[in-house]
């Protein structure tokens, strides 16, 4: 009798093993799913286009067909046609995936050697680190610098790829429009 109890018992036990393996197995298996089929739900149909292709043809452009690191760029003028200034699109690989690139707008003044605003266009940075590149006290700094100073860019603290990516992509950006520019 107690032999056919610890028999039941240890059977049950087995049962119970075995519906909480099944169980975790399901849920696993379900999870995956969910992240996978979010992941192309949500990507990006830019990620087959060429890197320098413009996909809209903005006032002012200037071809960039040529020019690593260089999304598009463009003249700014003001409604009389004057020429106010230059804006650049550019990226450099961060500390995301290479598909992922720091995308930054420059905008130089009409000199093409003063900035005067960025803009974060995207990027896939690690929020705590290198996504506090898009605070406004991070931003701030570039207002009024030169674009040869990309050297003196204040770093994301934790995040020295990420810097190096903005560096970089500002130093691209100034020596494209600079060339552009003719200084």
């Amino acid at each position: 009798m107690i032999i056919n109890f610890m028999k039941r018992e240890v059977d049950n036990m087995k049962d119970s093993r075995l519906k909480g393996i099944i169980a975790l197995a399901v849920v696993t298996i379900i999870a995956f799913g969910v992240i996978y089929g979010s992941k192309i739900l949500t990507k990006d149909s830019k990620d087959n286009t060429d890197n320098n292709e413009i996909v809209e043809e903005l006032p002012g452009a200037i071809d960039v067909a040529d020019a690593e690191g260089i999304v598009s760029a463009r003249e700014l003028t003001d409604d009389g046609g004057a020429l106010t200034g230059y804006s650049v699109v550019a990226k450099a690989k961060g500390f995301a995936p290479p598909t992922s690139p720091v995308t930054w707008e420059v905008i130089f003044e009409s000199d093409a050697k003063t900035i005067k605003e960025v803009k974060v266009v995207s990027h896939s940075e690690t929020p705590g680190y290198g996504a506090e590149m898009e605070e406004s006290s991070y931003l701030e700094q570039f207002k009024g610098m030169a674009g040869t100073d990309s050297s003196e860019i204040d770093g994301v603290s934790g995040a020295t790829v990420t810097s190096d990516a903005i560096r970089k992509l500002v130093n691209s950006a100034y020596e494209f429009i600079s060339a552009h520019a003719g200084n």
